[in-house]
């Protein structure tokens, strides 16, 4: 098996309760919903990602 790495992630209550309520409604854990969610910034942000290992683009602030 793959080495494996955990974090823990802390929500504002208004996120929790949105993270939440979506939960609900699809029937996902929120883990599950966070880690859809990194992997859809990661995919619409692949070419930026690409730029920045290759030092050819700086990373915007905040990203």
């Amino acid at each position: 098996m793959r080495e494996t790495k955990q974090t823990t992630i802390r929500f504002s209550e208004t996120i929790y309760q949105r993270m939440a309520k979506a939960s609900d409604r699809t029937g996902l854990t929120i883990n599950s919903l966070v880690i859809i969610a990194c992997l859809d910034w990661l995919r619409h942000h692949e070419n930026h990602l690409i730029l920045w290992q290759q030092g050819a683009e700086t990373p915007h602030e905040g990203e």
